[in-house]
């Protein structure tokens, strides 16, 4: 009895043992059935996507690129024309377009002219209204282009007394960020006043038509700069002292201003451009500038484009 008892324990143990052992065995095999179909969908799936990229490839390479020319009254049939073989498509000729149009897109938002830089300038302070004497060679009411100066600007634009980058009690109907150059494209010395030569020496003279009595200089802008202030202005008078200093005013060399008066001074700028270069002093020669002409795109907002002049001449 003991002996059938334990056979009978020996047998049920070699079962569940085998049992057991197919169970884990049938979970296996399920689990590689499973990753095999998982693999052999993708692969399919990835022969597909690469057919059809070659198929799209060898398209695109056989196919020549069409492009429109103007109807042909004589022959109306001819409404385009192949590209030779030289300019088919391929990934290199997209991306070299792609290169040269960036290219291109850069040169057309850049600059429109390259301009010098004005170093180590003498830059004193003038302003509209400023009465002639005491450091100031004519009267101010008045400007080059401007015979009405003053009255345009709107008031007295007094150096001492300042709200900001305004004259106290008044907000200014032009910029009060603005400054003078030695020179004056008109002179009226010729039938049509304008300075001789101007047309010669003035980088974007050739930009445009002018009309007769515009002038080519005025509302002009400027990048100025004292150690590590930057500001912006627009050109409203000529000046100090000459009207024809061309070869600094317009010269690539870094030339020195003509006239040796206060300093040597080559500019005169407004309270305002005074304020915001934090000039040593309220009027005298010892500050230097650096300048340079920008193009009216390439300043920044400030606060010299809060009122900004676009007026023209005006000649009583």
């Amino acid at each position: 009895m003991a002996l059938k008892l334990k056979h009978v324990i020996i047998s049920a143990y070699k079962y569940l043992t085998f049992f057991h052992m197919n169970t884990l065995f049938i979970k296996a095999l399920l689990i590689l059935t499973f990753g095999i179909g998982i693999f052999i969908s993708l692969l399919f799936y990835y022969q597909k996507y690469h057919n059809q990229l070659e198929i799209a490839r060898e398209s695109t390479k056989n196919t020549p690129l069409e492009v429109n020319k103007p109807q042909n009254t004589n022959n109306p049939s001819e409404t385009n024309t192949e590209i030779p073989n030289s300019n088919i498509i391929t990934d290199a000729n997209i991306l070299n377009s792609e290169t040269k149009i960036t290219a291109a897109k850069q040169v057309a938002t850049s600059t429109k002219f390259s301009y010098p830089l004005h170093t180590s300038i003498t830059a004193t302070v003038f302003w509209v209204g400023e009465p002639q004497g005491g450091g100031s060679s004519e009267d101010n009411a008045l400007s080059a282009w401007d015979d009405s100066w003053q009255k345009h600007y709107g008031c007295f634009d007094d150096p001492s007394n300042r709200n900001g980058y305004h004259p106290k009690g008044c907000t200014p109907k032009e910029n009060p960020f603005y400054f003078d150059l030695p020179y004056d494209d008109f002179d009226w010395d010729g039938a049509d006043g304008r300075r001789s030569g101007a047309h010669q020496v003035i980088p974007w003279a050739k930009s445009k038509k002018w009309q007769d009595d515009e002038s080519m200089l005025k509302n002009q802008w400027i990048k100025i700069t004292k150690e590590n202030a930057v500001c912006y202005a627009q050109w409203e008078d000529a000046g100090p002292y000459v009207y024809d200093d061309a070869r600094y005013v317009f010269g690539k060399k870094d030339e020195r201003p003509k006239s040796k008066e206060a300093n040597n001074a080559g500019m005169d700028v407004s309270p305002a451009v005074r304020d915001c270069l934090k000039f040593k002093g309220l009027n005298n020669d010892t500050n230097k500038v650096t300048w340079q002409f920008v193009e009216f795109e390439d300043v920044p907002a400030g606060p010299w484009k809060d009122i900004i002049t676009n007026s023209s001449t005006y000649w009583k």
